[in-house]
């Protein structure tokens, strides 16, 4: 199930950009950038989980750390 996933959203991910290059060719640097900066940052992300490796969280950081610590603060 988990390949079934990782592919359908590798083919939604190639559609949009297909469907969204005729429309980033109007935009200024800025959007483009942006754009570009945040589908290079989630293929990364794909790809690492695709081979396996460890991706830190902030809510894994949040359970195990913050947490516990807030919890010994209350008494609970």
């Amino acid at each position: 199930m988990d390949r079934i996933f990782m592919l359908c959203f590798l083919v939604t991910m190639a559609g949009s950009l297909l469907i969204d290059r005729r429309m980033l060719r109007q935009e200024k640097g800025s959007i483009k950038i942006t754009y570009w900066l945040f589908t290079f940052l989630t293929l990364g992300l794909f790809f690492s989980k695709y081979l396996q490796w460890k991706i830190p969280m902030p809510t894994l950081f949040f359970v195990h750390t913050v947490s516990p610590w807030f919890a010994r603060i209350l008494g609970i």
